[in-house]
């Protein structure tokens, strides 16, 4: 049923009363429905903030949010914002941090001298692994100074290789003291180098053989003399500022001949250098010798021994083809001669297997074992090292050829200046013997008729020797 109502036809008062319902009736549907704002807006009050369905921070459109990228956000560097989800620096996120591992973080990128990149000198500052920088590897690699030219090297300072400062190889790596043969204490080859202790010989291979020689005259080479060169060896020595002393070389100038050149190793006496005992070795030298001469003056001292060392070196060298002395030198003969504590350490180092021969001069040390023919020499007016202490070492001596040899008028270093004094003599005469193979030399010792037998100026005791 529909009412009509006529408005004119109420009363004034009717007609107020009829307004005052209608204005009530609106105001409370307006109540009902919303305050300021709408259901999707920004308004104070409202079902949403600013940004959307979540508080400041929250899951939508908040400031570091979780789908957005708001500061501190996923992909961002700052760490995680409060409510959101995002991780900082070096976090599980796509972009790397500098230098590694960030903080509260599950991966890393190589930082300086990481993982691939080219380091000066080896491993980087917190990477992982390395590519050889300039001069190989540095921090626990293979390389330490002493390649081409070490300290005094010509060929190897302590742990070089064929490389210059910072070479290939060096402690702990590839080769040892020095050359491209050698190998240090871990390395890949024996000590001594590619030619280990008893192992196989040098690859010198002569066109020419030793003939014979007058052991009083100087030989037909022409000598050349390099100082205090090769790997340091010993102890440190106050000769040397207490630094560990190094070689001086003498050899013949010109190698290219066709020969294999033994190799003589020689020890000072307490407190000496070679300068002392030239005219010996330049005898040596001018025979054909290449004669490696440690510069210690305490050459009984230390591990291994400078004769040793020098040995090893001698055969790195015959390995390296930048050096001078590459396959010239005969690496399966090798003779240990020295003066009074040298003539000690030349016994002692005779214990080492590559030592064919030694030539002790006053000094010497008992109970030994050797692998070659030993000539121990003493002077008979000698008052330092007496010729009776030199035979008790003799006597121990029962399992290869060995001479004593009394040169009776000298003294402890009275034979030193003349080539032709006895024990001068009798050192090159020995070397050439059993190191060159100069059968003509051989009637100096052997035999019942032995030319020095017969010399006046000496006197012999023999064993092992035809006598």
């Amino acid at each position: 049923m529909t009412i009509r109502l006529d408005i004119g036809q109420l009363l004034p008062k009717d007609r107020v009363l009829l307004l005052a319902i209608a204005v009530g009736l609106s105001a409370s549907f307006a109540c009902g429905t919303s305050d300021s704002g709408d259901p999707a807006g920004s308004g104070v009050g409202g079902g949403t903030e600013t940004g959307g369905n979540a508080p400041t921070g929250g899951a939508t459109m908040g400031s570091g949010g979780r789908t957005d990228v708001g500061v501190g956000g996923r992909d961002s560097s700052g760490g995680t914002v409060a409510g959101g989800a995002p991780t900082g620096t070096g976090g599980p996120g796509t972009t790397p941090a500098s230098g590694g591992q960030g903080e509260g973080g599950t991966t890393k990128s190589t930082g300086s001298g990481g993982q691939t990149a080219q380091d000066t000198g080896g491993q980087g500052l917190g990477g992982e692994t390395t590519a050889p920088g300039s001069g190989g590897q540095a921090l626990g690699g293979s390389g330490q100074t002493g390649g081409t030219v070490g300290r005094g090297g010509r060929s190897a300072g302590i742990g070089g290789g064929s490389a210059t400062t910072g070479g290939t190889t060096g402690s702990g790596g590839q080769s040892t003291s020095g050359g491209q043969g050698g190998a240090a204490a871990g390395g890949t080859s024996a000590v001594g180098g590619q030619t280990g202790a008893g192992g196989a010989t040098g690859s010198c291979v002569p066109t020419k053989t030793w003939g014979t020689a007058d052991p009083a005259k100087p030989g037909p080479f022409e000598i050349q003399v390099e100082n205090n060169i090769g790997p340091a060896a010993g102890e440190p020595d106050e000769r040397w500022d207490n630094q560990v002393p190094h070689f001086n070389l003498y050899r013949p100038k010109d190698l290219s001949q066709g020969y294999c050149h033994p190799i003589v190793t020689w020890a000072n006496g307490t407190g000496d250098q070679p300068p002392t005992y030239e005219v010996l070795i330049k005898q040596l030298a001018t025979h054909g010798f290449v004669v490696v001469a440690s510069l210690s003056s305490q050459s009984a001292k230390g591990t291994p021994l400078p004769q040793i060392a020098g040995i090893e070196w001698m055969i790195q060298e015959n390995e390296d083809p930048s050096s001078p002395l590459y396959h010239h030198l005969d690496t399966a003969h090798i003779g240990a001669t020295g003066h009074s504590q040298g003539g000690a350490a030349t016994t002692l180092a005779g214990a080492d297997p590559r030592i064919t021969a030694i030539a002790p001069i006053c000094g010497s040390r008992a109970n030994i074992t050797l692998h070659g023919p030993a000539a121990l020499l003493c002077g008979g007016s000698d008052t330092m090292v007496s010729c009776s202490s030199v035979e008790s070492a003799y006597d121990t001596i029962n399992d290869v050829p060995v001479m004593l040899f009394n040169s009776l008028a000298d003294t402890h270093g009275s034979w030193i200046g003349s080539i032709q004094n006895p024990f001068m003599v009798a050192v090159t005469g020995w070397m050439r013997v059993h190191l060159m193979g100069d059968t003509d030399n051989r009637s100096l010792f052997y035999g019942a008729s032995c030319k020095f037998c017969s010399d006046s100026r000496v006197s012999l005791k023999r064993k092992m020797m035809d006598e």
